[in-house]
C-alpha cells in the first residue's frame, strides 16, 4: 500500500531557520501595509511651539542687549573706580615779607589728594616727565600741573589788588590725554576742573584774609573787583597732551576700526560657513525660488572645519588689506600701515577661527553663542567709548577676556601711540595668538571625537534616521 504523503506545513517567519531576520523583515512589511490607528501630529506651523520658540529666544536676546548697552553707559560718573589721574606739583614756594615760607603748590596738591574719593580715583603725585611717560603709554587720563612759580604768582596777585602795578593771574593746568578716548578725556577734564575749583576756593579765602589784614594796616578798603579777584585767584587752563590729528574722530577711530575687525571675523566666518556647507551638500542651497541640495561631498567634520579655516585665512588676508587701504583713502592717519595690516590679519583670523570652532561644536546654537561673545557682551565692555574705569564691575570683568577690548587696545596703540608694544599692542598680539592656538586645538579634538562616533553631516542619512 503506497505511503500517503503528508503535505508540508508552510513555513512561518518564526519557524524559519533565520528566524530573527525573517521576523524583523515580516514586522517591517506588516507595519508598512497595516494602517495605523495613532492620531497624526498636526503640522508644525500650527503648533504653539512654532510661535513661542522664536518669540522667547529673540525677546531674551534683545532684553540682554538692552540691559548691557544701557547699564554700561548711563551712569559713568557713578561707576568710576580707580580712574588714574596725577598731581604734578612743581611749585618751589616763596618767602613772604614777614619771613614765613609760603608753598601754595603743596597746599593745593594735598587738598586735591585728600578731597578726591580714593575708591573712584587712583591719584599719583609724580613729576611732569613721569606723567608724560604714562600718558604716552596710555596709562593716565589727566594730570593737574601746578607751575614752579605758583606761590610767587599768588603773592604778586594779592599785592596787585592794593597797587596799580599790572600783574598776571596765577594759573594751573589740567593736562588731558585725548588718545585714550573722548570719554576718558571728558572725565579727566571734569575731574581736574572740579578739584582745582575746590582748591581755588580754599586758597581764595586764605589769600583774602592776608590781603584784608594788609589793607587794614594801610587804612584802605578792598574794592568789589579786588574781592572777586582774590576769591578765585587761580585761572584753570585745560590743555591736550599730544593732541590727535584730524581724521581720528576725536579718538573714536581706534574703536570703530577694532569693531570692523570683529565684524569681519564674526560675520565673515558665518557667511563663509554657510556658503561652504551648501557647496559641500551638507545644507541646502537657496537662491530666489531655486532650492536644493548639492551632492554630498563626503568630507568628515574635521576636514570640513579645516577647509573653513583655510578659506577664512585667505579672506583675512584680503579683508585686512582692504581695511588698511580704505582707512588711508578716507583720510584716517595711519603712520604704521604694515603693523596695522599685520594686527588686522591676526585679529580677523583669531575671531573667525574661534567663531567657526564654536559653530562646528554646537551647530546652530553656536551662532547665538557667537553673537553673545563678539557683539552683545563685547561692545559695552570694549572701553572704546566709555573708559573701563567708568564701567560697572561686571563689565570690567568682561573686558579681561572679551575679544573686542583686546583688539581695541592693540589698534589704539598702532594708531595713537606709535605702535608701542607696552601701550597695548603686545597685549593684543599675545591674546590674539593664544585664541588661534586654543581654537585650533579644541576644533581638532572636538571634530575628531564627532567623526569617531559616526556623527556624519550627510543630510540624507539624517533624513533616513529621522524617518525610522
Amino acid at each position: 500500500m503506497p505511503r500517503r504523503s503528508v503535505p508540508s506545513r508552510p513555513s512561518s517567519p518564526v519557524a524559519d531557520s533565520s528566524s530573527l531576520v525573517s521576523l524583523v523583515s515580516f514586522l517591517i512589511r506588516k507595519r508598512r501595509i497595516m494602517p495605523t490607528h495613532s492620531t497624526p501630529k498636526p503640522p508644525a506651523h500650527r503648533g504653539p511651539l512654532m510661535w513661542a520658540a522664536p518669540t522667547v529666544v529673540v525677546s531674551i536676546v534683545m532684553a540682554v542687549l538692552a540691559f548691557m548697552y544701557l547699564a554700561s553707559n548711563i551712569n559713568a560718573a557713578d561707576n568710576l573706580h580707580d580712574f588714574p589721574i596725577a598731581v604734578v606739583d612743581q611749585d618751589s614756594g616763596t618767602t613772604l615779607a614777614d619771613g614765613e615760607h609760603f608753598d601754595a603748590g603743596a597746599q593745593i596738591a594735598q587738598g586735591i589728594v585728600d578731597g578726591i574719593d580714593s575708591d573712584q580715583f587712583s591719584v599719583a603725585e609724580i613729576t611732569l616727565d613721569e606723567a608724560q611717560q604714562r600718558m604716552s603709554a596710555g596709562d593716565l587720563y589727566a594730570a593737574i600741573v601746578l607751575p614752579d612759580d605758583l606761590s610767587q604768582q599768588l603773592t604778586a596777585w594779592g599785592a596787585g589788588t592794593l597797587s596799580a602795578t599790572p600783574v598776571t593771574q596765577p594759573s594751573a593746568t589740567v593736562l588731558v590725554n585725548p588718545r585714550n578716548g573722548s570719554g576718558g578725556a571728558s572725565i579727566g577734564t571734569r575731574v581736574g576742573e572740579q578739584a582745582l575749583a575746590q582748591a581755588n576756593s580754599a586758597l581764595g579765602k586764605q589769600l583774602t584774609t592776608v590781603v584784608e589784614q594788609q589793607s587794614a594796616a594801610l587804612q584802605t578798603s578792598l574794592t568789589g573787583t579786588a574781592q572777586a579777584a582774590l576769591a578765585q585767584p587761580l585761572h584753570v587752563d585745560v590743555q591736550m597732551y599730544n593732541p590727535l590729528p584730524s581724521g581720528t574722530g576725536d579718538g573714536l577711530a581706534a574703536f570703530f576700526f577694532a569693531l570692523l575687525l570683529v565684524l569681519a571675523g564674526f560675520t565673515g566666518s558665518m557667511a563663509a560657513s554657510t556658503v561652504i556647507d551648501s557647496m559641500l551638500g551638507a545644507t541646502p542651497s537657496e537662491m530666489g525660488p531655486a532650492y536644493g541640495f548639492q551632492p554630498f561631498a563626503g568630507l568628515s567634520r574635521l576636514r570640513t572645519l579645516a577647509l573653513k579655516w583655510g578659506v577664512m585665512t585667505l579672506i583675512s588676508l584680503v579683508v585686512a588689506t582692504l581695511f588698511v587701504i580704505i582707512s588711508q583713502a578716507v583720510g584716517m592717519p595711519v603712520d604704521h600701515p604694515w603693523t596695522l595690516w599685520c594686527l588686522s590679519l591676526l585679529m580677523i583670523l583669531a575671531v573667525s577661527l574661534v567663531a567657526q570652532t564654536v559653530q562646528a561644536l554646537l551647530g546652530s546654537a553656536g551662532l547665538l553663542l557667537n553673537l553673545f561673545i563678539f557683539i552683545i557682551l563685547g561692545l559695552p565692555s570694549s572701553g572704546g567709548t566709555v573708559p573701563l574705569e567708568a564701567l560697572p564691575g561686571f563689565f570690567r570683568w568682561l573686558a579681561g577676556f572679551e575679544p573686542l577690548h583686546q583688539i581695541y587696545v592693540g589698534v589704539r596703540s598702532v594708531l595713537f601711540y606709535d605702535a608701542a608694544w607696552d601701550a597695548g599692542l603686545g597685549h593684543a598680539v599675545v591674546t590674539g595668538s593664544s585664541a588661534i592656538v586654543v581654537a585650533l586645538i579644541i576644533g581638532v579634538v572636538g571634530m575628531r571625537f564627532y567623526d569617531r562616533h559616526g556623527d556624519s553631516r550627510n543630510p540624507r542619512l539624517a533624513l533616513a534616521a529621522a524617518a525610522l
